[in-house]
């Protein structure tokens, strides 16, 4: 296995046991149930989105590494790790 595939083959493991945990957000009986009804309703997907896309990596990124970006910097730390993803997984 390439050093290529090696990365991937990491990171879809990483990514089938986040979005396990996340599913149960949308499971009813689950105590961390999300009613995607009601966000829609209140107009508040850009609020969901915004929740998954940054305020929780963030939070795991200040967790891990104990620094506390704002959310901007936390963007400029996500594009840099894009940039450096592409460059190591082409």
């Amino acid at each position: 296995m390439t050093k290529k595939q090696q990365k991937l083959e990491v990171q879809m493991q990483l990514q089938a046991k986040f979005l396990s945990a996340i599913q149960t957000c949308f499971n009813e009986d689950s105590e961390n149930y999300i009613d995607i009804d009601e966000i829609e309703q209140n107009e508040n997907m850009n609020d969901l989105f915004h929740v998954l896309g940054t305020r929780v990596p963030q939070y795991i990124f200040s967790k891990i590494t104990g620094q506390t970006p704002d959310p901007l910097e936390f963007n400029h730390i996500c594009n840099k790790l894009i940039f450096q993803d592409r460059k190591d997984t082409e």
